[in-house]
């Protein structure tokens, strides 16, 4: 065979290898650009799923906090709503009290309950204080009438700083003080009357 012809048919033979090689670089080259595309889309949704995950947890817990805000302000505005309404009631409870003032019945009331905290009472010299409105009522026919059914000294004296209602009695060496205004009888009774009537008005 002429060297010519040898030397092309081993550039043929040289051509074709390094064809093949190539074809092979070439198939190892896409079959890595496609793995490391598979790794890369694989951690895209990985990365993906943990950041919804993350967001949708903060989103939870974002929500959870909003909603305990606002049962929290929700009780808060329950609680101020009853308390404002107790407050009411209260209110129109004194005005109720001081509206008996002017009934036949307060005089009876007062004989009555000044009679009853005496006998509660030591001693035999009391002073019976009120605000000075209420000598229209505590007259000194009254204080008498009491005085002999307790077998005891009374002496009258208005005070301007208690309130309208009632009466403080004091005993002469004023160790000993009960109050019967409206105002202490509703104060020592405070905590029952707002559980009984809350426990009416809303069952609590």
């Amino acid at each position: 065979m002429p060297l010519y012809d040898q030397v092309e048919l081993l550039c043929q033979a040289i051509t074709s290898q390094a064809t093949a090689e190539v074809d092979q670089v070439l198939a190892r080259a896409r079959e890595e650009a496609d793995r490391r595309l598979i790794e890369a889309e694989a951690s895209r949704q990985e990365a993906l799923a943990r950041t919804k995950a993350e967001v949708e947890a903060q989103a939870k817990l974002s929500a959870r906090n909003l909603i305990d805000r606002a049962e929290l302000e929700g009780k808060r505005r329950v609680s101020q709503t009853k308390e404002t309404w107790l407050t009411e009631v209260f209110g129109q409870a004194q005005a109720r009290l001081q509206a008996f003032r002017e009934t036949a019945g307060y005089r009876d009331w007062l004989r009555t309950t000044l009679l009853g905290a005496l006998q509660q009472l030591e001693g035999e010299d009391f002073r019976v204080m009120a605000h000075p409105d209420e000598v229209t009522w505590l007259t000194p026919d009254l204080l008498d009438e009491v005085s002999a059914a307790r077998g005891c000294h009374l002496t009258w004296a208005g005070d301007p700083d208690l309130p309208p209602g009632g009466f403080v009695v004091i005993r002469a060496d004023g160790r000993v003080r009960f109050d019967q205004t409206f105002a202490g009888i509703i104060e020592r009774q405070r905590e029952t009357l707002r559980a009984e009537t809350a426990r009416q008005l809303w069952g609590d």
